[in-house]
């Protein structure tokens, strides 16, 4: 379903859960995200200096997992959004958000309990079968970035409403004495677009879970690069943060951005294109001032976000607050926890306000992105090769034994996203 505003000058495309439109295909039906959070290829027309108009296109699905594949549990588009973590293990006992609050449900109901073979529930995806991920090693370790059967296919109800310009979707699972129902409405109103999320336990035991949107955003379609910026709400710690996967499958971010904090934002632009096989995954430290808070900027636009309910007494506070990137994506990730008993039910709100800003558009980002795979050791964020050489030896035995006690003491790896679609067409 398409939600126009402005004269159509502005308009978000919602992909449907499966089952509402059965005579169309559906984008996503994999296991990871949220059914009802696919909202993306938001296309805006910015009013250039000299009046006239110019149209571009946010959260695109033409450079993220490519070709789409609804299978894929990557496959997410815009918004997408998941309930969990964002690491392997049905519950988190390790770097458990920035209060350290442990058994905190990577998103799932019932599994520790269920044999193989025997269903769980995935908040906001519905029943799907314990053990049948292809690429699990062991039934009692939930892997939240790779497909599950279903056991059930989920059932979606919409409700439109033309007055406000906006839909209702609504899903109930229940399985065992565990279960949620979950509402989401959006709203499309001039420049300002609103994701309201209900969650409800009507199960009979208490749960507690961190939540995220993984925002998908490119602009244009064009790689990820030189004018994509982010400002973060970070400034109590001056945006410092930890980058646990770098030397085991991520790139340090200041390897491709600049950042700048300043007394009301902290910056981050980037300065060159990031390469295919490149992911920068940096985790902001304890900020207890920080409300999640963002703001976007490319193709001439400027999108602030922010969850109003965030630090009231809505329920929900902040869990961590993570960036993610690719060539494909460009990801504020502020992730929120909760605690619901027997009945209780909480909402948040994801307040998208657009606005143009004629900045530096990202329309060179490939040729700028290719000048540096060509010439890496031109760029000067690269220092020279000695160097390189002299750094690395001087820091690899002390990363792998931290590492190895890690492992050993915490079985933790950080896990990025990654790509286990090749896998799942192997086997």
């Amino acid at each position: 379903m398409t939600l126009t505003a402005n004269d159509g000058d502005l308009s978000v495309v919602i992909y449907l859960p499966q089952g509402i439109k059965p005579k169309e295909p559906t984008y996503y039906v994999s296991s990871r995200f949220e059914h009802g959070s696919m909202i993306g290829s938001i296309k805006r027309k910015v009013t250039k200096k000299d009046g006239s108009k110019e149209s571009h296109v946010l959260y695109d699905a033409n450079q993220w997992r490519v070709p789409h594949d609804p299978y894929w549990a990557e496959s997410g588009i815009g918004l997408a959004s998941e309930f969990g973590v964002g690491d392997d293990g049905a519950f988190c006992n390790y770097r458990c958000g920035w209060y350290q609050v442990n058994e905190v449900t990577n998103g799932v109901l019932g599994y520790r309990t269920a044999k193989n073979g025997e269903s769980f529930l995935k908040l906001g995806v519905g029943e799907l079968v314990k053990g049948s991920c292809a690429t699990c090693d062991s039934t009692d370790d939930y892997k939240f970035n790779s497909p599950y059967q279903f056991a059930k296919t989920p059932v979606w109800t919409l409700q439109e409403n033309d007055e406000s310009n906006s839909i209702t979707l609504d899903h109930v699972a229940v399985l065992n004495e565990h279960g949620y129902e979950l509402r989401k409405d959006i709203t499309l109103n001039d420049d300002e677009l609103l994701v309201k999320t209900t969650l409800t336990n009507v199960g009979r035991v208490p749960f507690a879970t961190a939540w995220y949107s993984h925002h998908f955003f490119t602009c244009d379609s064009h790689p990820v690069g030189r004018g994509y910026t982010v400002d973060l709400d970070v400034t109590g710690t001056s945006g410092k943060f930890d980058e646990p996967g770098t030397w085991f499958w991520s790139t340090p971010l200041r390897s491709y951005a600049k950042i700048t904090p300043s007394k009301d934002k902290v910056e981050i632009a980037m300065q060159r294109g990031v390469e295919r096989d490149v992911r920068i995954k940096a985790e902001f430290v304890k900020d207890d001032s920080s409300t999640g808070a963002f703001t976007l900027r490319a193709c001439d636009t400027s999108i602030s976000e922010s969850i109003p309910e965030v630090g009231t007494e809505g329920g929900v506070a902040m869990y961590a607050f993570n960036l993610y990137i690719e060539s494909g994506t460009f990801s504020p990730e502020p992730q929120i926890y909760m605690h619901l008993y027997p009945g209780q039910s909480t909402s948040w709100t994801q307040k998208l306000e657009f606005s143009d800003d004629l900045q530096e558009s990202p329309t060179s980002s490939t040729s700028f992105s290719l000048r540096t795979i060509a010439s890496p050791s031109a760029s000067p964020h690269f220092p020279g090769f000695s160097f390189v050489l002299f750094a690395f030896a001087a820091t690899l035995s002390a990363l792998v034994a931290n590492w190895a006690w890690r492992r050993r003491r915490n079985s933790y790896l950080p896990i990025p996203d990654h790509s286990c679609h090749a896998l799942e067409r192997v086997k």
